[in-house]
């Protein structure tokens, strides 16, 4: 009896060491420091609705990401429609078209799974397209209560600490932002001072570039691999640029490796957050385990492998040459989104 007691105890101790030495999945990444990290990334990641949508880049929601193991998310900040202040609407390209709903809800969701998973490091990139002051994502934030797990870092002034550094410390969720940042919020930092994105407008049937685009010509200790490719479909003056599920994976199997290889041999460096549609389909966390330089642990496991890519310089090319899989419903939507545009 006593004996029973003595096993389970043990077990129950194995468990919680084993726990506790887990960073982000993976005991092997605890002593690894953030700028060395690389993250699974959605993009767009608030964009899963509705479903097949012609804007949609993903399928599952924010807390279905987290527990398949995305751990960075790329969210566009614009006005309520209703010119509430005290909030901030996830949007894509305008609110007509895509509305993923408030951002305090989307914070809320992040908090609980940080709550719950105590060794995970979170990273948010942040597009502000209509310059919303820093004042505006503290207030969302703060009322999320995720200022307190928020970490800054001054750029320059120190090395970025370990992964285990962060979970003890508690501050670990990093917030990126592409313009407006200040020193009133420094956990908001500006992304362009530590992060680099390779290009993002990838049309289906070209290659899979490995250049520094934003900000131009200017290498960081970090960047964005942004591999996700769109079709296009012209209407008028208005060109609409269509995510390409079907495709999916294949895009984001071996099409994916192949891009992350030849952007390390490129760049001499290996990508940080790895941004792709409709991450589900295809290879995302095994290229990511392997480009951590940790075996793959085989959880969230995806659809097979398929597809093939070249070992070039520019980049491999990616799958669907000359075709941009629209179907007649997508296109009807278009012709609506575009009539819709041309009339704001």
């Amino acid at each position: 009896m006593h004996f029973s007691y003595i096993l389970s105890a043990i077990a129950l101790a194995t468990s919680v060491t084993a726990q506790q030495q887990a960073c982000n999945g993976y005991s092997a990444l605890c002593a690894k420091p953030y700028n060395q990290l690389v993250s699974a990334c959605t993009h767009n990641a608030y964009a899963f609705s509705p479903p097949g949508g012609i804007a949609t880049n993903q399928v599952n929601d924010i807390p279905t990401q987290l527990n398949d193991g995305i751990r960075a998310f790329m969210l566009d900040a614009y006005n309520l429609p209703s010119g509430d202040t005290t909030d901030i609407q996830l949007c894509h390209t305008t609110c007509n078209l895509l509305d993923g709903g408030p951002l305090s809800k989307t914070l809320g969701q992040i908090k609980a799974f940080m709550d719950k998973n105590p060794n995970e490091v979170i990273t948010i990139l942040w597009e502000n397209s209509q310059n919303l002051t820093p004042a505006r994502f503290q207030t969302v934030y703060a009322a999320a209560g995720l200022v307190a797990y928020s970490h800054a870092q001054i750029p320059g002034a120190a090395a970025w600490p370990t992964l285990s550094q962060m979970i003890s410390s508690g501050k670990r969720l990093v917030s990126f932002i592409d313009s407006g940042a200040a020193a009133t919020v420094p956990w908001l930092m500006a992304e362009y001072d530590f992060v680099f994105e390779t290009p993002y407008n990838i049309v289906t049937g070209s290659p899979y570039p490995c250049t520094i685009d934003r900000p131009k010509g200017q290498k960081k200790p970090m960047y964005v691999l942004n591999h996700f490719v769109s079709g296009q479909f012209s209407l008028g003056s208005n060109t609409i640029s269509i995510p390409q599920p079907k495709i999916a994976n294949v895009t984001n199997a071996a099409e994916l490796a192949d891009h992350v290889t030849n952007c390390q041999k490129v760049l001499k460096q290996t990508p940080n957050f790895i941004a792709v549609d409709f991450y589900e389909k295809g290879d995302l966390m095994k290229v990511v385990a392997q480009a951590n330089g940790v075996k793959w642990n085989g959880k969230n496991s995806t659809d097979p492998a398929s597809g093939s890519g070249s070992d070039s310089g520019s980049g491999s090319k990616n799958s669907a040459v000359g075709s941009y899989l629209v179907n007649a419903k997508a296109l009807g939507m278009a012709v609506v989104m575009a009539v819709g545009l041309a009339a704001l």
